[in-house]
């Protein structure tokens, strides 16, 4: 399907748009089934003469990008702005070596969760696991992805959007693209969110970390962090309760409860795409309002990235160091992005695994899947912290690690959710 064809196709679903189309809880796995791993993103152009056709399709994209003109008149607007903008993206790739690292990054993330699932979660199952990368703009597209997946003979899905607060921007558009190429009876589970994941969260700050170590050791003491986040239409926490800020000032307690040094800190937002309005502090007026208090040295700290890409490669690490050398900041750097790093994986591992629940475990000792522990835990908290992006009080999953998370003759189930429609593998 063109993006051409699906704006015109295109219906708003308030359920897909927030994810609640979707089963959220667990899909039943027996021994020999094949679970498909999607994992889904943005997409990014690989070469020079792909920057036009991409920036096109997510101008077409009538969830993420707010253009506020008629619908009939959005292809004409979009192929214009895409023009005018391609040359400034061009010349974005050139800084930062010709293309997007994204692509790479991803694939190399599911090389690696695939052997990891099927290494530490295989044997307990019998199942296979396959992981299948499915970019909302670019290559491999959710078409194709579709395909693969279908001839790979894919018997229970896994949907696993690569951010790890639940956007309608982001998630939401992947998942009413997904959704628009059909539906099946395939049993299919959403990992919605995996904001305050320990594993998550101790990788950032393993990446803080060694981003602090780029400073003088004599300035390290006051360097402040600076948290960098997607940015997502305010209409979508308007119309549609999206949860999305909360979801990021949730990872950014967790990051800071977990850490033992007392920094300050700033949460702000990239600016989205097209015409429509932010949420939050965005970046630039950040980074400035930082300069205008004194800060001299800053470390920037993308929040909503799982892998490193144009936006934190030229966005953050050249346009919004040219704001901060302008206002006076002296020492400025961007950590690197999470990639492979371990925890990463294994967050994103016990993610899937959460939403797996097997028929009956292997190794013959007849323990059913449900009645093995539980990595999440169904209580919530009656109160959290309200967001001081939007000032609501939005609870995210929370993490049960007071035992073995995973014990060698169990695996942990997830917290039941309501059953939603399954799209086709």
């Amino acid at each position: 399907m063109t993006p051409l064809a699906y704006l015109r196709s295109y219906r708003p679903d308030r359920a897909v748009l927030t994810g609640k189309a979707y089963n959220q809880g667990t899909v039943r796995v027996s021994s020999g089934d094949v679970v498909g791993v999607v994992m889904m993103e943005l997409g990014g152009p690989l070469q020079p003469d792909a920057v036009v056709p991409f920036l096109e399709s997510r101008l077409l994209d009538p969830v993420e990008v707010d253009l506020r003109v008629p619908r009939v008149l959005r292809p004409r607007l979009a192929k214009m702005l895409a023009r005018r903008q391609g040359q400034a993206l061009r010349r974005s790739f050139e800084m930062i070596g010709g293309f997007s690292p994204l692509r790479r990054h991803v694939s190399e993330q599911a090389g690696v969760l695939e052997r990891h699932l099927n290494e530490r979660f295989g044997p307990t199952t019998g199942a296979i696991y396959r992981t299948y990368v499915a970019m909302r703009h670019g290559d491999p597209s959710m078409e194709t992805t579709r395909r693969r997946m279908a001839e790979d003979g894919v018997t229970k899905v896994i949907l696993l959007p690569l951010q790890p607060h639940f956007s309608a921007s982001m998630a939401g558009s992947a998942l009413s693209y997904w959704e628009a190429h059909g539906t099946t009876s395939v049993p299919t589970a959403l990992v919605s969110e995996y904001a305050t994941h320990p594993k998550l969260i101790g990788a950032i700050n393993e990446r803080i970390d060694e981003g602090l170590q780029r400073f003088p050791r004599e300035v390290r003491d006051r360097v402040q962090i600076l948290f960098a986040a997607h940015g997502a239409l305010k209409r979508h926490l308007q119309t549609l309760d999206d949860p999305y800020c909360c979801h990021v000032q949730a990872t950014v307690r967790a990051v800071l409860d977990a850490r033992t040094d007392d920094r300050a800190s700033t949460v702000a937002f990239l600016p989205p795409v097209g015409f429509g309005r932010s949420i939050g502090t965005r970046l630039g007026d950040a980074v400035a309002d930082l300069g205008d208090e004194g800060a001299s040295a800053l470390l920037v700290v993308p929040i909503s990235f799982l892998s490193d890409r144009v936006d934190t490669a030229y966005v953050l690490d050249v346009t919004a160091r040219d704001v901060a050398a302008k206002e006076g900041i002296s020492h400025f750097e961007v950590t690197s992005g999470l990639n492979c790093h371990p925890l990463l994986i294994d967050a994103l591992a016990e993610c899937v695994a959460t939403h797996v629940e097997p028929d009956v475990l292997a190794g013959g000792d007849g323990l059913a899947g449900g009645d093995a522990p539980d990595l999440v835990s169904t209580s919530v908290r009656a109160r959290v912290p309200a967001c001081p992006s939007c000032h609501r009080h939005v609870a995210t999953r929370t993490w049960r690690l007071d035992g073995p998370a995973f014990p060698p003759d169990g695996i942990p189930a997830a917290e039941e959710g309501e059953a939603g429609r399954a799209p086709t593998a």
